[in-house]
Formats: structure tokens, C-alpha cells, sequence
């Protein structure tokens, strides 16, 4: 792709607020679940309301998570409160954010000046294995559903996984995508196997999408896809959104190559800590909490930063073009995040950054959301 040449007097906050700002990504239900407030501003977690404001995000998609290990009888009630606690949240905030569930209806809620929330799923264990759980989460207005996460369910191989049981997926595995086409559900292959990504890819009839995945050549970690994969989702007409996490934008797996070295020093002391709170996930997150922080400390001096994440995006545009590219932070679900990008209302650095380049009107509108809506209308209707 060419580029025009920069024009230093262009308004990017104004070009900002004026395109429909999707972020295709975000683990902020889990914090909510504990009891944070999303219409207060937050000092600690990436998101909230007055930050997504401030940030102009227009539509965020918010993901239902749950752990490949929860107990299959637990896995649809885990998904149920998070998508219950998401819905009061946003009931008593009805003059600034509401559910949409098809394009037309995020773009009549973002006329009104309000967020379109859209409702994810990451992770198919959610539907325990039955497409009549499939079919109850698209009726409590679910619109994606990411097959995988970093460890394998019984019918989709994470990227995650070195002895996978199966090649890719089930048959199961395909009638979910078979089902979701039909339903009007959007795919994620985020943390899905090569393997996986392919059999979706030769399955599905709609268009996929990466919600939360980076450029394997830049940074080669498994849950990043490679050329030959970026090029098969332009093909299908899906798109990639770029995921903020440092660890997935750095060059060269750099961070990791860090963090591993951190935790390698430290390693006697992580896994005495781990096994006093090997039964309680959220004491043991806590309990290391402060070796996160040095791990932080240790990494900081990368210098990623916005540009890092916009290298990402001009290797997809120049491998495919401006229409198969997007955002998709993981706010709320990492712990590392670029300089000048540590939270949701820093999102108009990725503009300025694109003004820079000199991307066009057109394509950084594109880029912010317009691919995704024109994702979302084609699978969900609207």
C-alpha cells in the first residue's frame, strides 16, 4: 500500500471523534463480577465508562471469560453472571451505554451519543459441549464467541497447546461453526492452533476474526498469526484486531525473553507463593501482585510504545490492505501495555500515530471500527 505523505496540519482528534471507534476486546466483565463499578472513573483497572468516553471508543466489545478448567456443570452459570452483572451495569447507566446486537443498532446507539456494549463469549468451554448452549447465549445477545483460549477444550486446540489431542477440531468443533454461521455469531480464532484456524477457515461461510491477536512476524508467539494466516483471513473477508499486550507487539519475543529471565530468578520464591494459594485463584493473583510489578519494572525499558502497535498494523496493510486490520485491546486482561497506551483513554494516540504514517481519511476510518462493522453487519445482520 502507498501511503500519502503526512500532513502535519491534520486534526487527528477531530478525525478521531468523527469515526465509529471499535474495540473488539476487553476483560473488564471479570472485574466487574467482583464488584467494580464501570460508571465511576477507576485509578487501577484499563476501563470504564468515563474513560471510554474520554478515549472516543464508540463500540466495546466486553468478553464473558471462562477457564478451560472450571468444572463442566459451572461452565454456562460462570457465563450467565458475568453477562447478568455486564446487564445491571449498563441498566443503570442507560444515557451513556447500551447492548447492541447488530450494526444498525450500534450505530443508532452511538448517534445518541452512548457506547454500544456488544457481548462476547472468550472461550468454548463456555457451552459445555452443546449447541443448545450455543444457541441460549446468542439469545442473551452473545455476538462472538472465541473458540479457544490458552488451553485446549474438547473441541478446538488452543495455539497454546505442544501435544494437542486432536488436529485442530472435532466434528463437533465444526458443527459450532456450522451453527454460529447460521445463528448470526461472529468466530474468533483468536488462540486457536494453525491447525484450528484452518479447519474454521474451511468450514465457516462467513467471515472470521482475530479479536485479540498480533503479527506472528514481528513477534513469533503462538497467539500471534503468520502471513500465510493473515492473508487466508483477507481472503475469507474477516479481519485481525491487534491485541495492546506488550508481550504479542514486541519484536522478536523480546518481552518474553525478559519476563522469562525474571521469573527464572525469582523462580523459588513464585512457586512457594503459588503453593500457599494453590486453591484460590484471586489470593494467589494477589499474593503476586508484587511480582508482576518488578517483572514491569524489569521490561520497561523496550521502549514499546503506540508506534510499536502501529508496525503491526502497517505490516497487515501492506501484506493485504487497510480492509482486514483492527483494534482489539485486552484491556483489563493483561498486565503490560505500551507507553502511552495504558488504558482506554489513550486510545486517540493510535490515531495520531496513524496521521503521522500518513494513512488516508478513509483508511484510519476503516482501521478504528469500520472494518469490524462491516464484519459485524455481514454475520449479524443489520
Amino acid at each position: 500500500m502507498i501511503l500519502s505523505c503526512a500532513d502535519p496540519g491534520r486534526d487527528y482528534v477531530q478525525l478521531h471523534r468523527s469515526a465509529l471507534v471499535a474495540d473488539t476486546h476487553s476483560d473488564t466483565p471479570l472485574r466487574m463480577v467482583r464488584g467494580f463499578d464501570i460508571s465511576e472513573r477507576d485509578t487501577t483497572g484499563h476501563m470504564d465508562i468515563p474513560r471510554l468516553q474520554e478515549g472516543g471508543v464508540d463500540l466495546q466489545v466486553f468478553a464473558c471469560f471462562v477457564y478451560t478448567e472450571t468444572p463442566p456443570e459451572e461452565c454456562r452459570p460462570t457465563i450467565d453472571e458475568l453477562i447478568d452483572t455486564l446487564e445491571a451495569q449498563i441498566q443503570r447507566n442507560p444515557d451513556r451505554i447500551a447492548v447492541c446486537t447488530t450494526a444498525s443498532q450500534a450505530e443508532e446507539i452511538v448517534a445518541g451519543d452512548r457506547i454500544a456494549a456488544f457481548i462476547g463469549i472468550e472461550n468454548g468451554v463456555a457451552i459445555n459441549n452443546s449447541l443448545d448452549n450455543l444457541q441460549h447465549f446468542y439469545d442473551r445477545g452473545v455476538r462472538y464467541l472465541t473458540l479457544t483460549h490458552t488451553a485446549s477444550n474438547d473441541w478446538c486446540i488452543s495455539s497454546a497447546d505442544t501435544m494437542p489431542a486432536f488436529d485442530g477440531l472435532t466434528d463437533f468443533g465444526h458443527e459450532v461453526v456450522r451453527q454460529m454461521n447460521e445463528l448470526g455469531m461472529i468466530v474468533d480464532i483468536s488462540h486457536a492452533s494453525v491447525a484450528a484456524v484452518r479447519e474454521v477457515l474451511e468450514v465457516t461461510e462467513d467471515p472470521v476474526i482475530a479479536s485479540h491477536s498480533c503479527v506472528y512476524s514481528i513477534c513469533p508467539h503462538d497467539r500471534n498469526l503468520t502471513d500465510e494466516q493473515i492473508m487466508a483471513v483477507a481472503e475469507n473477508g474477516g479481519l485481525i484486531c491487534l491485541n495492546f499486550f506488550n508481550g504479542y507487539l514486541a519484536p522478536d519475543n523480546r518481552w518474553f525473553q525478559i519476563s522469562d529471565s525474571f521469573f527464572n530468578v525469582h523462580r523459588a520464591e513464585i512457586d512457594s507463593t503459588v503453593a500457599l494459594y494453590e486453591d484460590d485463584r484471586e489470593a494467589r493473583h494477589e499474593a503476586l501482585e508484587p511480582f508482576f510489578r518488578m517483572r514491569s519494572e524489569a521490561i520497561a525499558n523496550l521502549g514499546i510504545d503506540v508506534g510499536t502497535l502501529v508496525d503491526h498494523v502497517d505490516h497487515i496493510v501492506n501484506l493485504v490492505g487497510p480492509d482486514h486490520v483492527g483494534f482489539g485491546s485486552d484491556f483489563d486482561g493483561v498486565g503490560s501495555l505500551p507507553n502511552g497506551l495504558t488504558d482506554c483513554s489513550m486510545v486517540p494516540a493510535i490515531t495520531r500515530e496513524l496521521v503521522a504514517r500518513g494513512y488516508s481519511d478513509v483508511d484510519i476510518g476503516k482501521i478504528l471500527g469500520g472494518n469490524f462493522m462491516r464484519v459485524f453487519r455481514e454475520v449479524c445482520g443489520g
